[in-house]
C-alpha cells in the first residue's frame, strides 16, 4: 500500500475530491485555515492500493518539550476518512486497513497519535488495530429527498407553532448575500457563547469569519432573521455538493422568547432543499449528549446518525511518556477518555 502525506497545494489532494463525494471539512483550504487556529500545519493521509484509495485531512501540530515529535488533531466538524474505488461494503475494512499502514509512515516520521473526527453521513469508519473507534451520541440531520410535507410533519408541533407564529408576526428570515451583518453576527454568536458557558475555543472571532469567507467562497452562506428591522438571530451555513451545513450560530437574548432560530433553520431548510441538496445536517448536542440543544435540533427532523472520534496511538511508547510525563498517575493504556492524554490540563 502506497502511503503519502500531502500538503494543500499538491494536486493530488484535489484531485482525489474531484472523485468522491465529500464535506468542506475536507477542502484543503478549510484545513489550512484550522491549521493556523490549531497552530500547526495543513495536511492529508494519502492511502493507494490498485484501485483504491482513501484521503484523511488533519492537523500536524508539534508537542511542546518533545523533541520534535508532533500528533495529528483532525480540523474542528465532521472530515472523517473518504474512500475512492472498490465495494461499499468492504469500504470500512479497507479504511482499518489503510490507518494501519499509515501508522508506521507516521511513526516513523515522529507522529505519537491520531485524533481523528467521522463524518456521520459520510467515508468511512475504520477500526484499526491500533486506535479504539468512541460513540459520542447521535446527530440530527434532514433527509431533504423527502416531500416538503413530509419535512413539515416531521417537525414537532412546538416547533411548527413557533415558526408559524413567527411568519404571521412577520419576522423575515433571508441570506444576507454581501455579509453586511458579518460584526452583528460575531457579537450575536459570542454573546452566544457566553450564555451557554461554551469553552474558549467556540469563541470564533472577526478574523475566523473572514477566513471561512476566503476558504469557502460561496458555499459559506450567512443567514438572518430580523425582527422590527433588527437582526434577532444569525447563522453560518455552508452548501458542498449534496450536503448543506448547519456551522455556527446565535441568538439575541433580548429576542429568545420570539424563537428565531427556528424560524432560521425551517427557512434554510426549505432553501436547501430547492437547491437540490440531499441533506441537511444540524449536528448534535454539547459533546453528544441529549441536551437541550439535541432536543431543539431533534424538533427539525426524527433522522439520526452516529457521531464517532478515532483515537490512534501511532508510538506507544512515547504516548506512554509523555502522558505519564504530564499526568503521573494517570492510566496511559486508556484512551477512551481525554485524548491525547498528555494534552489534557
Amino acid at each position: 500500500m502506497k502511503v503519502e502525506v500531502v500538503t494543500p497545494s499538491s494536486g493530488l489532494w484535489s484531485a482525489f475530491l474531484d472523485r468522491v463525494p465529500h464535506d468542506f471539512y475536507h477542502l484543503p483550504a478549510y484545513v489550512a485555515l484550522s491549521a493556523r487556529l490549531d497552530g500547526g500545519a495543513a495536511k492529508a493521509l494519502l492511502l493507494q492500493d490498485g484501485g483504491r484509495s482513501l484521503l484523511l485531512p488533519f492537523v500536524a501540530r508539534p508537542i511542546p518539550g518533545a523533541d520534535g515529535a508532533w500528533d495529528a488533531l483532525t480540523p474542528y466538524g465532521y472530515p472523517g476518512p473518504l474512500v475512492s474505488g472498490g465495494a461499499e461494503a468492504d469500504r470500512d475494512a479497507f479504511a482499518s486497513r489503510a490507518l494501519d499502514a499509515a501508522a508506521e509512515e507516521l511513526r516513523a516520521d515522529g507522529c505519537v497519535s491520531v485524533f481523528a473526527r467521522m463524518h456521520p453521513l459520510l467515508g468511512a469508519t475504520p477500526r484499526p488495530e491500533g486506535g479504539l473507534l468512541v460513540q459520542h451520541g447521535t446527530t440530527v440531520h434532514v433527509d431533504l429527498r423527502r416531500s416538503e410535507g413530509e419535512l413539515w410533519s416531521d417537525t414537532t408541533s412546538g416547533h411548527r407553532n413557533e415558526i408559524n407564529r413567527a411568519i404571521k408576526a412577520g419576522h423575515r428570515a433571508s441570506f444576507d448575500e454581501g455579509f453586511v451583518h458579518a460584526d452583528r453576527f460575531v457579537e450575536i454568536y459570542q454573546a452566544t457563547m457566553r450564555r451557554v458557558g461554551a469553552a474558549a475555543h467556540y469563541f470564533f472571532d472577526r478574523d475566523y469569519l473572514a477566513g471561512l469567507r476566503e476558504a469557502l467562497g460561496p458555499r459559506l452562506k450567512l443567514a438572518v432573521v430580523e425582527i422590527d428591522g433588527a437582526v434577532a438571530a444569525a447563522g453560518l451555513f455552508v452548501a458542498t455538493g449534496a450536503f448543506v451545513q448547519y456551522h455556527l450560530s446565535g441568538a439575541d437574548e433580548a429576542y429568545l422568547r420570539k424563537q428565531p432560530t427556528k424560524l432560521m433553520l425551517h427557512f434554510v431548510r426549505g432553501w436547501a432543499k430547492a437547491r437540490g441538496a440531499a441533506w441537511l445536517h444540524l449536528g448534535g448536542g454539547v459533546g453528544g449528549g441529549e441536551d437541550s440543544l439535541f432536543r431543539f435540533k431533534a424538533g427539525f427532523s426524527k433522522a439520526r446518525s452516529p457521531f464517532y472520534t478515532l483515537r490512534l496511538v501511532v508510538d506507544p511508547e512515547a504516548y506512554r511518556a509523555l502522558s505519564r510525563a504530564r499526568h503521573p498517575g494517570a492510566d496511559a493504556a486508556d484512551v477512551s477518555g481525554f485524548f491525547p492524554l498528555y494534552r489534557r490540563p
